[in-house]
């Protein structure tokens, strides 16, 4: 898998992510995005939820999961991430 083909299945799916988990935005980031992968790399997606809930993550970790057929990890966007964090992750982001 490379960052393109990520890229468009998680815009063939951004409908139903906003319906079904209430996803406002939703970027790539990590060495995917870098196209740095290696074999063994998970998939990091930047999101932001409407009104987040552990439900509504975990289905939404699940869903990607299955359908990018692939380890992903799943960062949301909110107050407990920290600006350095952030401005570290910025450059890498691609949004969907």
């Amino acid at each position: 898998m490379n960052k393109q083909t990520i890229i468009s299945s998680i815009k063939a799916e951004k409908p139903y992510l906003e319906k079904h988990f209430g996803v406002k935005e939703i970027a790539l980031f990590g060495s995917y995005s870098r196209d740095e992968q290696t074999e063994n790399s998970d998939i990091d997606i930047f999101v932001s939820i409407n009104k987040p809930s552990y439900r509504l993550l975990m289905g939404l970790y699940a869903y990607l999961e299955k359908k990018l057929n692939a380890k992903i990890d799943i960062l949301r966007k909110g107050p407990h991430i920290s600006e350095r964090f952030l401005k570290q992750i910025h450059k890498d982001l691609i949004y969907v």
